[in-house]
Order: C-alpha cells, then sequence, then structure tokens
C-alpha cells in the first residue's frame, strides 16, 4: 500500500471558553444558560380546595406591555380552563412552535436514533470516494482540543483518520462526491428573510455541513463567528479535504449522488437524538430544529423536507385528541413570520406532557427553567423571583411578538400548563418591557394555581 502524509492538525487553545452558542443578533436564543442540565420536578400535592377563593390574575393582564394578549392556562390535574384570553385565535408563534417540532421527534423517533456520516468508495474508480451527509449538523471541524456549540459532536479529523486507515488502494484520492441528497427540498425557506441566513440566526437546512455551518465555531477562540455561509455544502467538502492531509492533496471536489454499487469505507455517528431535542429546546437553536425535524418527517415516510412538517405535526396532535385546524407550520423552528398557532393547541400539548404522556414526558425536562437554564436563566427577578424554579417554559422571540409556553408548578402544589403570547396588533405594541411583563403573568399564575381566574 502506497504511503500518503496525513498532515492533519491539531490546535492547542489556551484561551478561556466562551459561553456562547451564536454569534450576532439571535432571534431564537434567549439568554441561554451554560447549564443543560433539568431541575427536579417537585412531585405535585393536591390541588386547593374547590371552596378557596378565586386567585385574580386581571391586573397582570391587563399590563399594557402585553399589547394583543393571546392566553390559555390548563389545570393539569383536573382539566379545568382556568384562563382562555384569545385561546383559540391564531397567533404567530415565534420559538414556541419548536415545541412542535421536538414532540414530533419524540413520537416518531426512537430515543437512540443517531444521524450516520458515510464515506463510500466507488469500484472502477479507484481515486475516487463518496461524502454522503446523514444530516448531522454538529459534524464538527474543531480539534479535539476545541469546543463546539455541541455536546458530544463527531469531529471531522475523526472521520478522517478512519478513512486513512481503511485506505488500501495504490492511488491517492483523486475525487470527492458530495451527497447532500439525504434531505430534500428548498434549504432555505422561502418565508424566511434572506439575511437571516448569513446573520447567525440559522443555516441553510442540507443533510451535509459542519458546525451548523458557523464560519468559526471553536467557542474556546476568541474568533468565535457564528455567522453563515451560503455554501455549506462545499465548504464541508473542502473541510473534508483539507483533514484528509496528503492523501486527497490534489482532490478535485464535485457535488452529486452516490452512484450505484458504491461501497462503505467507514462511517461515524451523530449523538443520539435526545441530545439534539435537548440542546434545541434548551438555547433555541433554529438550524438544529429544523434538522431535529426533517429527520421525523423521513421516519414517517415523508420527504425530509419543509412541506413535511405542518402535515407531520398535525397527524401527531390528532393521534392525540387535539385540535390542529388552525396550525400553520412554514417551519420547524418558529423563525417564519407566517407561523399561526393557537395558545390552546400549544397548551393542550404541554397538558400530555406534563400528564407524563410516555412519548412526550421527556419534553417538560428540556424546556427552560426560570433562573435555572436556557432561556429562562435570567428571567424571573425581582417581584417575580418567588417563581423561580417554579416556571417551565420555551421562550420565544420574532419582532412584534414575544411567547412563553409550558409547564408551571404551582405554589398549591398544582400544575399548570399553560401558554402566552404578546403580540403588536390593534394598534398596541409590544417593546422591552413586554418580557418582564410576560414573567409577571407567569408568576401569578404560579402564585393562584388552581385558584387561577382573570
Amino acid at each position: 500500500m502506497v504511503k500518503f502524509s496525513r498532515a492533519i492538525a491539531g490546535v492547542t487553545v489556551s484561551a478561556a471558553l466562551v459561553l456562547a452558542a451564536v454569534a450576532g443578533p439571535a432571534v431564537a436564543v434567549d439568554e441561554a444558560s451554560p447549564s443543560p442540565s433539568a431541575s427536579p420536578t417537585a412531585t405535585p400535592t393536591p390541588s386547593a380546595s374547590a371552596t378557596a377563593q378565586p386567585c385574580s390574575a386581571n391586573t397582570a393582564m391587563a399590563n399594557p406591555d402585553l399589547a394583543k394578549l393571546y392566553a390559555y392556562v390548563v389545570n393539569v390535574e383536573t382539566g379545568e380552563v382556568l384562563i382562555n384570553e384569545r385561546g383559540t385565535y391564531q397567533t404567530p408563534s415565534a420559538s414556541v412552535l419548536k415545541v412542535l417540532s421536538v414532540s414530533a421527534a419524540l413520537t416518531y423517533l426512537p430515543t437512540d436514533y443517531k444521524a450516520t456520516t458515510r464515506v463510500f468508495t466507488v469500484p472502477g474508480e479507484p481515486g475516487t470516494i463518496v461524502l454522503k451527509g446523514g444530516g448531522d449538523h454538529t459534524l464538527s471541524q474543531v480539534t479535539k482540543d476545541g469546543f463546539t456549540t455541541y455536546e458530544r459532536a463527531t469531529r471531522m479529523f475523526t472521520l478522517a483518520n478512519k478513512v486513512y486507515s481503511n485506505w488500501t488502494a495504490e492511488v491517492p484520492i483523486s475525487k470527492i462526491i458530495l451527497d447532500s441528497s439525504f434531505f430534500s427540498g428548498p434549504s432555505y425557506n422561502p418565508a424566511w428573510k434572506a439575511s437571516d441566513r448569513t446573520n447567525g440566526y440559522i443555516s441553510k437546512i442540507t443533510a451535509l455541513q459542519t458546525d451548523a455551518d458557523r464560519a468559526s465555531p471553536d467557542l474556546s477562540k476568541t474568533d468565535y463567528s457564528g455567522y453563515r455561509s451560503n455554501d455549506p455544502i462545499g465548504r464541508t467538502g473542502n473541510l473534508f479535504k483539507t483533514a484528509l492531509g496528503g492523501l486527497a492533496k490534489k482532490a478535485k471536489i464535485v457535488e452529486g449522488k452516490t452512484p450505484a454499487g458504491a461501497v462503505l469505507l467507514t462511517s461515524i455517528e451523530s449523538q443520539p437524538i435526545t441530545t439534539w431535542m435537548d440542546h434545541a429546546t434548551v438555547v433555541s437553536d433554529n438550524t438544529e430544529t429544523e434538522f431535529i425535524a426533517r429527520h421525523a418527517a423521513k421516519a414517517t415516510g415523508r420527504p425530509a423536507a419543509f412541506s413535511s412538517i405542518e402535515p407531520m405535526v398535525k397527524e401527531m396532535l390528532t393521534d392525540l385528541g387535539i385540535d390542529s385546524s388552525k396550525l400553520i407550520m412554514k417551519d420547524g423552528s418558529g423563525l417564519a413570520q407566517a407561523n399561526r398557532v393557537t395558545p390552546k393547541v400549544i397548551t393542550e400539548l404541554m397538558v400530555k406532557v406534563a400528564q407524563g404522556d410516555p412519548k412526550l414526558a421527556a419534553l417538560e425536562s428540556y424546556l427552560p427553567v426560570a433562573g435555572v437554564k436556557g432561556g429562562l436563566a435570567y428571567r424571573f427577578t425581582g417581584k417575580n423571583i418567588s417563581a423561580r424554579g417554579a416556571v417551565k417554559g420555551k421562550t420565544g422571540f420574532i419582532p412584534g411578538l414575544y411567547s412563553l409556553a409550558g409547564v408551571i408548578d404551582a405554589a398549591d402544589g398544582s400544575r399548570l400548563a399553560y401558554s402566552i403570547f404578546a403580540r403588536t396588533a390593534d394598534g398596541k405594541y409590544v417593546n422591552g418591557a413586554t418580557r418582564g411583563a410576560i414573567d409577571t403573568l407567569a408568576t401569578r399564575f404560579y402564585t393562584c394555581g388552581a385558584n387561577l381566574t382573570e
């Protein structure tokens, strides 16, 4: 066998660890916590007596900073609807929509599901290999000494080492075919702003990419950048060629399908899909959620495309007995302004989660927790501090709308499923105080518990 120099360089890192997931503006990342662990869920105690005095949320709901308010709250144990403020009206969703995508993945994918990146050789073409993406956005160019956004991410240099170890041809690699056909349809959603593709909000959704296409993904370096490129597939191919060192020094890179008869040379697997779901929910990772939704859609026999997400989620909700007729999902992440949900749909899903549905219960452990982790880690301060550790919820923001939905372990021992949407509409406007007003309203839900009324 001919020996080739590998030249797979490592990186020595001495810079302090940077605990940030996205550079630049990040619509769906709300004050992410460095800790991915979930807070323990309190054991429910019997709800307050029906004879107890009503506890009104009217003052908190009337706060003008909430603009046009949509809210729906249900007592998980009794099923009683405690708050219904435009609960059946459609509203944009922002990142609260992610709970639907993650729930679909919990429903249709096994908990040990992993994405696999494969390398094939081509009989009759001894210098040709195929790099076939399996929808692993976490595949990372960062070396073993670096730190990437994604926990236990697969590494490009590991895959390159495996290729080198298994290479038996008497010629070097002269051609690398990049196959991203695992996903289908458009790679960028026409319902998203064109500027969001590069500014750190989201990447193109391609089945072959590295570090969710972040420009400089090593969080331990001062030049970290979360900005995205226009060609994640080609960029991954170039990084793979570089990682192969002398074995592929003069290789030509092309995009295409895996030829018939190609032979598997080696492969590498991602983290379990549950690791993705936890991270995507906690830090509101848009790209990650879109990948999750595509894997789930593929598991249902649908194309791994934007067009499959809404019918997949509606099928799931119908099976749960939840009316989804007013649901519009242009994407899986909630970035599209044209998405529409009702508070009732989200809350009814959260009831199932809080009741311990066998497939959906894990979602509660993924939710940000007030004062503890994720998008709620630094919220619920001052007069709202009493609800810290008790309010769990998926946060959301897009221009003109703030949202929060999840489960509350109330002060009286009851458990509440809730959703809150504050929207600019009808001459009312959200502002910098809206997020705090939502926290105050959720704190009132926590304080009132089973005796909550409008």
